[in-house]
């Protein structure tokens, strides 16, 4: 397959993925740059499109652990996003979802926007199936709360 007809297929999840790690569309952009330049520099041969897909959110989530491991990311504050949702529950959720700790965020969204079961997440992020589980547990637990009361205080 074609770098430019790869980038078509997978540019939306790799984003996706670097923006809900990285929380900015600046360090995103550059992320998803380096994903795809890597892939386009090793040339790697796959099995299928899974493998395919399996080796981009792979290669997306150690370059963003990368990146939040250097020292002067550490000190950075996040500025909000202008990020526009078609109805205010969307951007009510995004925001929930973004409060969640690095590893909540990204378990949320390999299972339920990449639809990913526990034991490929586990694989992805190179920790058990009970590590995985225990995170969404608390993830789901942390937007239940924030959704049913954090919104109705503000």
């Amino acid at each position: 397959m074609e770098i430019v007809d790869v980038i078509n297929k997978y540019s939306d999840m790799v984003y996706r993925i670097a923006l809900t790690r990285t929380g900015t569309v600046e360090n995103a952009e550059d992320i998803f740059q380096e994903v795809f330049l890597k892939y386009s520099e090793k040339e790697p041969q796959f099995e299928n499109e899974e493998h395919r897909k399996a080796w981009l959110i792979k290669v997306t989530i150690n370059l963003t652990k990368n990146f939040h491991n250097l020292a002067w990311n550490r000190r950075v504050v996040n500025l909000d996003e202008a990020i526009s949702f078609t109805n205010e529950a969307d951007g009510e959720v995004y925001s929930a979802v973004c409060e969640l700790p690095q590893n909540y965020k990204t378990v949320i969204y390999l299972m339920y926007y990449e639809g990913y079961k526990i034991k490929e997440i586990a694989n992805f992020m190179k920790t058990s199936e009970g590590t995985i589980k225990t995170w969404l547990y608390r993830a789901r637990e942390a937007l239940k709360e924030k959704l049913e009361g954090g919104f109705e205080n503000e």
